[in-house]
């Protein structure tokens, strides 16, 4: 260690009134140390800093874990100060032991030092910080603290928002006659939502994102409660009414030890409320943080990965069908054109909207007709073709009219395509109970042997969906139809189709 290091510990000790303090000013000043003392000096000057602190000594103690640092902590605040830096959560949440069980926290909570860490002093301009941090100290010292139940001083609460140019969530609260408790008790069984929504917009007011995120004395929110989840569409797009709206940082904030309200929607079997796509339109770069924040367990639950993929999807057509008009297109090619031109290419072809809006889009197209060919370009941030978003919207109807419009069929390799999760298009029409579309006997005249190979690939708990053997048969009859009207068409010349 060197000289300056010494220096800085002697005076550190002696600030905090150490009780070896002066085993520390002997160390500093041993004739061993005192030329690298002296070197010291002259390169480095006076000033303490925070890590100097928060530095053990040579025997791995702390040595500010003492009463007296926490006596004095004032001092010491003052002087981190005028290094240009400040004590943050982390600092009092760091272990001092190498078995890492006691942290700053605690030992000020053994030496009287919490009040001087819940102070303005120390968390000026940083409200939130102080709130997450005040959480992690147990409830039994939380209480002896503020005499409130475990909570945050009102007054301290209320200064310290006012400073921030916020108004405490509580004192609105009271304006309508609430407390929080009246809030939590809303979403519990029996409770009342709609009385409490009303009595916040006799006075002008509405269920704002800070009543919602308002913490208990354990840390949870209302979220804890199944009741806030069956309402949360509802509160979405009240707040979003409100220019409000849940940020991915509110769903990961950790409040204390007790699970975070992403945590929550899991246990709740609720996140595909939380993913629910009108609430990310315009900010898929977020839903796809908040999801790959999801643990791989919780997705086989309420939403599982496929669940998302859609929803995404639909969130990506919301954001981007508004750039379309789909009833005034110029021709097929405004719907090949990226909507976007940096990243995964975006096609109008490929957005939920289109197939929404398939019929007026036909219309504007004329004759410019949409092919398969068209359909098998990739669109949109997962990769996947326009066919099988189309089949995952619910439109596999309307491929099969381009398909027999356009005279291009539908081949073995489109059935087998796969998405990112390895479902190939054949099983998720088989999961949406479309087989029997899949064999119409007239997609398969002259390809009977395709057909036939393609029911190869259907697996054994799906072919109820379908006779095989009458589609056959039908569609062995759909391929004599096409060859006479072929034989008519060229006067007589048969053309090779199998059978």
């Amino acid at each position: 260690m060197s000289g300056g290091r010494y220096i800085k510990q002697a005076i550190i000790a002696a600030l905090v009134e150490h009780p070896e303090q002066e085993k520390y000013k002997t160390r500093a000043f041993s004739g061993e140390n005192l030329t690298a003392m002296m070197e010291a000096i002259a390169e480095q000057g006076n000033k303490l800093t925070k890590a100097d602190f928060l530095t053990p000594d040579d025997e791995g103690k702390y040595i500010v874990d003492t009463p007296g640092f926490w006596k004095n902590f004032d001092k010491v605040r003052d002087i981190v100060a005028k290094s240009g830096e400040k004590f943050v959560m982390e600092d009092f949440t760091k272990y001092l032991d190498r078995n890492e069980t006691r942290n700053l926290l605690d030992s000020a909570r053994e030496h009287g030092g919490l009040a001087k860490i819940f102070a303005v002093e120390t968390f000026s301009g940083r409200y939130d910080e102080m709130e997450r941090l005040w959480y992690k100290v147990p409830v039994p010292s939380r209480r002896d603290l503020f005499k409130n139940d475990g909570l945050l001083d009102p007054s301290l609460k209320r200064s310290m928002l006012a400073a921030e140019g916020r108004v405490m969530p509580e004192d609105n609260l009271a304006k309508a006659g609430l407390t929080p408790a009246d809030l939590r008790n809303a979403f519990q069984e029996r409770g009342n939502y709609e009385e409490v929504t009303r009595k916040l917009s006799a006075v002008g007011d509405y269920l704002r994102k800070d009543y919602l995120l308002l913490p208990d004395s354990s840390g949870d929110t209302v979220f804890y409660y199944q009741g806030a989840w069956d309402k949360f569409d509802d509160i979405s797009r009240n707040l979003k009414a409100h220019g409000e709206k849940f940020e991915t940082a509110d769903f990961v904030r950790q409040v204390g030890f007790v699970s975070n309200i992403l945590t929550r929607a899991s246990e709740r079997k609720a996140l595909y409320r939380v993913f629910n796509a009108e609430h990310w339109e315009g900010r898929l770069a977020d839903m796809q943080d908040l999801w790959g924040q999801v643990k791989e367990g919780w997705k086989t639950a309420s939403m599982t990965s496929k669940d998302f993929d859609t929803s995404y999807a639909e969130a990506e057509s919301k954001t981007y069908a508004k750039n379309v008009n789909f009833a005034a297109l110029s021709g097929k090619a405004e719907l090949m054109k990226p909507l976007e031109a940096n990243g995964p290419a975006i096609l109008p072809l490929g957005l939920k909207a289109f197939w929404d809006n398939f019929a007026t889009a036909q219309a504007s197209l004329g004759n410019d007709t949409l092919t398969v060919s068209d359909l098998r370009q990739t669109s949109g941030y997962m990769g996947a073709s326009v066919l099988m978003g189309a089949v995952k919207f619910g439109h596999f109807d309307k491929v099969v009219d381009i398909s027999r419009k356009s005279g291009e069929p539908l081949t073995l390799d489109d059935f087998l395509s796969k998405d990112r999760h390895g479902n190939s298009l054949l099983n998720i029409l088989a999961e949406r109970n479309q087989l029997s579309q899949v064999f119409t006997p007239d997609l398969w005249a002259g390809r009977v042997d395709d057909m036939k190979t393609l029911w190869t690939h259907v697996r054994i708990n799906d072919r109820s969906q379908v006779d095989i053997a009458q589609a056959e048969v039908a569609a062995k009859q759909a391929t004599l139809k096409l060859q006479a009207k072929d034989r008519f068409k060229l006067g007589g010349k048969k053309p090779g189709f199998g059978m």
